[in-house]
């Protein structure tokens, strides 16, 4: 039988994860949480399931295909009709009995003597739904695991790649995208980097013994760019959502991403004289050339609304999207175009709008990205767009605390840094040749 205990965590951690513990409510305070006063949680918290399969005796794992119904599941099992009415009650009374989802399971279990106890499914990670045996028919609950998060600290080097430098130590890559995505806004992560550049995540890990893998969430990240430190805070605003701020409470989150693809090098920058690769006539080139397979998604590098899309002569194949702030940005060449991109659609920032191609004027695959702010075209790589809201006045005092417990774990659990070796910046890498539109 599982039975998940509370977290034992250092004082120096409670306060942080009770300001952003994973599924709190929106009204959740923030508080700090003695060392006693968790111990006593611990040793007094219940098991995740009371034994009501207790004493067990048989199980069974049915997973769900397509169309299928717990009723259906329950039927193959060959539940009596009367127990199967009753379990779906139950179930009906606290989750939507069509939200079960293909490839998931449910897990029977019957006691020794061969009456049916009940059933308990696995809604994510942490949650899960159980429905047991009481009287004459069942009862049934959602129950949410209290995992024993543990605190840890992960660097990589952006040589030979972030990714690289994590999976290398049997960390998961993801971690990398993760923090990637944090500071999209603010860092260009081909333009931008240098060899002997880091990123440094504040991470807590927990794992289930009945659940393959384990859960990770950043806590903190840092990022040193070219020399300088960059910070992101996990913290929840007024609201209880959570974002991640600068130290200052200055948000991370910008209305723009700095790039719309993962590129393999900048083929042509922007330029009012440009000798074209195909015409070889000197022209305006008012768009960045990020060169990259044909396939690789294009995103959208802000919310917007799809305000032209088709196939002109030299663009190719082109999706052009309408920002606030009388911003329009353009992707051009492209192979094919994505779902939900027709004309009058709206799009979020980060969703694909198409994939890269070499359609229209072009020698090779690539995307010619383009942003025009107030009628005027402008340099995609030196554009800057305004931030999010900061984090409001009444919490930054409750902020900066966090702050620096964030940063005292960090120097608590930091590794000592490495020297880092110079190797050849092949991180600006500038074709010159052109070979694209």
């Amino acid at each position: 039988m599982l039975r998940l205990r509370p977290a034992l965590w250092p004082a120096i951690l409670l306060f942080a994860l009770s300001a952003c513990r994973e599924g709190a409510a929106p009204d959740a305070t923030v508080a700090t949480v003695d060392a006693e006063t968790a111990l006593a949680a611990a040793v007094d918290a219940p098991p995740l399931y009371p034994d009501r399969f207790a004493p067990a005796g048989r199980s069974e794992t049915l997973r769900f295909g397509r169309g299928d119904t717990l009723d259906g599941l329950l039927r193959r099992a060959e539940i009596a009709p009367e127990q199967r009415a009753a379990l779906c009650r139950a179930v009906a009374a606290v989750f939507d009995l069509g939200s079960f989802r293909e490839g998931r399971e449910i897990v029977l279990r019957w006691d020794r003597s061969g009456g049916l106890l009940g059933l308990d499914y696995a809604l994510d990670y942490v949650s899960d739904l159980c429905a047991w045996r009481r009287g004459d028919g069942f009862a049934a609950e959602r129950f949410t695991a209290a995992l024993d998060w543990e605190p840890r600290v992960v660097t990589a080097s952006a040589t030979p790649s972030f990714y690289e430098s994590l999976t290398s130590q049997g960390e998961d890559g993801d971690l990398a995208t993760r923090v990637a995505d944090l500071f999209a806004g603010e860092v260009d992560f081909f333009f931008d980097l240098r060899p002997d550049d880091r990123m440094e995540i504040l991470v807590e890990t927990a794992s289930r013994p009945d659940r393959a893998g384990a859960r990770t969430r950043v806590l903190a990240a840092w990022m040193r760019v070219d020399g300088e430190r960059r910070g992101a805070y996990l913290f929840p605003d007024e609201d209880g959502v959570r974002h991640y701020y600068h130290a200052d409470g200055g948000s991370l989150e910008r209305q723009f991403m700095r790039a719309p693809l993962n590129y393999t090098r900048i083929s042509s920058g922007f330029s009012h004289n440009r000798l074209h690769p195909v015409l070889g006539v000197h022209r305006p080139h008012l768009g960045v050339d990020y060169a990259a397979p044909v396939g690789t998604p294009v995103m959208a590098t802000a919310d917007g609304t799809v305000v032209r899309r088709g196939r002109g002569g030299g663009e190719g194949r082109f999706v052009t999207l309408r920002h606030p702030g009388r911003i329009e940005t353009t992707y051009m060449h492209l192979s094919s175009f994505a779902k939900g991109t027709a004309v009058g659609q709206r799009v979020k920032k980060g969703q694909v709008v198409g994939r890269v191609g070499s359609s229209g004027l072009s020698t090779g695959p690539h995307l010619d990205y383009r942003i025009k702010v107030d009628g005027r075209y402008v340099d995609a790589r030196n554009f800057r767009s305004r931030p999010a809201a900061p984090l409001e006045e009444a919490r930054k005092t409750v902020f900066a605390e966090q702050v620096a417990r964030y940063d005292a774990l960090w120097s608590n659990l930091a590794p000592p840094v490495a020297e880092t070796v110079a190797v050849p910046d092949f991180f600006r890498q500038y074709d010159s040749s052109d070979t694209s539109e």
